[in-house]
């Protein structure tokens, strides 16, 4: 006769807690996308890395207590060697703060090699971190590289400094960043929304920390319903729906950015307003019509809800004065935007950031107080009313 054990329900919960996996979410990312520095403002490295040690600094979206960094190669053909990494917290003023420096792993190891066309994790670490707070990672290269990623304002060194605390007469440029995300557990966060689009999304012509998505950040934070949420921003400047731009067409990396992130619940997708604009030349250049632009948006909609996660569309702002607005191009615009109104229904939220950044009396005019002139991207204060029309929609999402 076989006894039946007869374990406490309290028990099987502290088992059942034991063995659950951890619960990650990205406190911070910069999608790669293979972008070649110009070297003409003096501001770009211009040259590859060799034996040379680069550190990159990042600010914390969301608070957490233990963390792992995400390294990418995933737009090289070739394999990447990393011969050392380290983290390290910053001042207010920028400055290594003392006691903080950590050396990173990979499988226990200092150094590890990334495939070519792959990502990398490092080792998971006890290292609490809140929200608004600047890291600094620090990576090794032993060998000639130029890894195609996303450039970054980065301080360099020669030799393996990944141990040093504060780097010795550091040159800072414009060069590869290839930390790609800053990933936590232990956060209140259960929530993830990826704000997915192009410079007006990554924050072109705001200052450092005031996109919108970084704004709709410390927003969803200060409100007592929005305090589960955290935002990972995948915009990429000069990005386009279908047709090649700066970085992968949003239809080749949404699996990268968006289906891959982990905890991602929601994505906001606003893309296309690159795709619209005029092209220098129409005999070799593809012209993606309204229609394309619609089908390329359902083709993110269903692969999202085939991973369960829910998709939240923004209208296109105005863009009229744009250096490659035309008529036509307002046509296609104004098509998508009927589009997104038309099938709000079956969306799980629309952002209308058509007419909250409309010029009053002028629709097709991107509000001329809040932008930085170029007629395409808003400033600070239109970042900051694009983060307030997105709050109230994320907010009727919910935290449950």
């Amino acid at each position: 006769m076989i006894k039946r054990l007869s374990i406490p329900l309290a028990a099987l919960l502290v088992i059942a807690a034991a063995r659950a996996p951890d619960h990650w979410v990205p406190a911070w990312s910069g999608p790669p996308i293979g972008y070649e520095a110009n070297t003409r403002d003096g501001k770009a490295l211009g040259r590859a890395f060799k034996d040379e040690t680069v550190r990159q600094d990042m600010r914390v979206g969301v608070s957490g207590k233990t963390l792992r960094v995400r390294l990418s190669n995933e737009l090289s053909d070739e394999a990447l060697r990393i011969g050392g990494a380290s983290v390290v917290r910053l001042d207010a003023d920028g400055k290594p703060v003392a006691g903080s420096l950590r050396i990173l792993t990979f499988s226990g190891a200092r150094d590890t090699r990334i495939p070519a066309r792959a990502p990398m994790l490092s080792d998971a670490i006890d290292y609490p971190v809140t929200a608004g707070e600047r890291l600094a990672v620090s990576l090794y290269f032993p060998d000639e590289v130029a890894p195609p990623t996303h450039a970054q304002m980065v301080d360099i060194v020669g030799g393996d400094a990944t141990a040093a605390l504060t780097l010795t007469e550091p040159h800072r440029y414009r060069a590869s960043g290839v930390v790609s995300a800053l990933e936590v557990s232990g956060s209140m966060a259960t929530r993830v929304v990826v704000t997915f689009g192009d410079s007006i999304t990554e924050g072109a012509g705001s200052t450092s920390g005031n996109s919108w998505p970084d704004q709709l950040n410390r927003m969803l934070a200060a409100s007592p319903g929005g305090r589960c949420w955290a935002v990972a921003n995948a915009g990429i400047s000069g990005n386009r729906l279908v047709n090649p731009g700066r970085g992968p067409s949003a239809l080749s990396r949404f699996d990268r950015d968006v289906l891959s992130v982990p905890g991602v619940t929601h994505v906001v997708i606003l893309e296309g307003i690159n795709d619209i604009g005029k092209v220098r030349d129409p005999a070799t250049q593809y012209q993606a019509p309204a229609a394309a632009l619609i089908a390329a948006d359902e083709q993110l909609f269903e692969r999202a809800k085939a991973h369960r996660i829910k998709v939240i569309f923004g209208t296109l702002l105005p863009y009229e004065g744009a250096a490659y607005a035309d008529a036509a191009g307002e046509e296609r615009r104004q098509a998508v935007n009927a589009w997104i109104r038309k099938n709000a229904a079956r969306f799980d939220g629309v952002i209308d950031f058509d007419a909250t950044m409309a010029e009053p009396g002028q629709p097709g005019t991107m509000r001329l107080g809040e932008q930085i002139g170029d007629h395409l991207h808003p400033n600070d204060a239109g970042y900051t009313r694009m983060a307030k029309a997105a709050l109230p929609v994320m907010l009727r999402q919910g935290c449950r």
